[in-house]
């Protein structure tokens, strides 16, 4: 079965980057048409766009026992696991899966082990504290200390909080931060070493997230000079706001996503030294 989300996937990205409308060209009995697109999906899509529901997802969803997609979000575990959970250990709820690593139930489950309850402990706590939305005024101000001390390395070249504190939202889940770099594993190094983390979720050669022991969660992302700015947009902006842009992009016969902006009629990249050029 693993072909099928590979095919989603597919399919996924020929819809994310098309240049018209996907209502048009379903209109125009044209979905197969779409790279990644076969007759089993085109079918799908179309009864989405007629009736915005799919009756596959629906049986798919009925199947599932209640609580498991909400253990299958956790890190760390997925949807095997959080069936096997449910099977198992009658686990439904994030408090059961709590209360059942707490009790030592989860180390001899097939696929697990000692390791495995730890994380799902430290997943746990990483959750419950990213519930909690903090005031700009009192997340700021380390958002801005930690900027500063990375913007001060001698490997940063362009640097910037993004997301919603970089819109001076009046409540703030967590913060985004944005570099550019010539060697992407010196910022990433720094960053997780920092006195103020309490916690590292993911380390990667590009991408970073960790936990302050303030509790607020700080991500950072270090991407090509010639993507910072529409990646700084792309991260900063609304969703409603990002959907807009690509839209206004698309009547222009252009795409415009995280990586850039592209002309569709010649393939070629516009240069993007600011904002303002877009």
């Amino acid at each position: 079965m693993k072909f099928k989300p590979v095919a989603y996937r597919r399919a996924a990205h020929g819809i994310e980057n098309l240049p018209e409308e996907l209502g048009g060209i379903d209109e125009e009995g044209k979905l197969e048409e779409i790279p990644g697109v076969g007759t089993h999906l085109s079918a799908n899509i179309h009864e989405i766009l007629s009736t915005g529901r799919l009756a596959y997802l629906d049986r798919l969803e009925a199947e599932i026992p209640e609580g498991v997609r909400k253990l299958a979000d956790l890190e760390g575990i997925g949807p095997k696991k959080a069936l096997l959970l449910s099977r198992l250990l009658v686990i439904t709820s994030l408090d059961q899966l709590e209360e059942a690593a707490r009790a030592g139930k989860i180390r001899n489950l097939p696929g697990f082990g000692e390791k495995s309850e730890r994380n799902i402990h430290l997943s746990l706590r990483q959750k419950t504290r990213g519930l909690r939305r903090h005031l700009l005024g009192e997340i700021l101000p380390e958002a801005e200390s930690i900027l500063d001390l990375l913007a001060g390395l001698t490997v940063t070249r362009k640097i910037s909080l993004a997301g919603s504190i970089r819109r001076r939202k009046e409540k703030i889940g967590d913060v985004d931060i944005l570099a550019t770099s010539p060697e992407p594993e010196k910022i990433i190094s720094v960053f997780v070493s920092l006195h103020e983390v309490d916690q590292i979720i993911g380390w990667g050669p590009t991408k970073s997230t960790v936990l302050l022991k303030s509790g607020i969660q700080v991500d950072l992302r270090v991407v090509k000079e010639d993507e910072y700015w529409t990646t700084l947009i792309y991260f900063t902006g609304s969703k409603d706001h990002n959907i807009a842009l690509r839209r206004r992009a698309l009547e222009r016969n252009w795409r415009l996503n995280e990586y850039g902006l592209v002309d569709l009629a010649t393939a070629k990249k516009f240069p993007v030294g600011s904002e303002r050029d877009l």
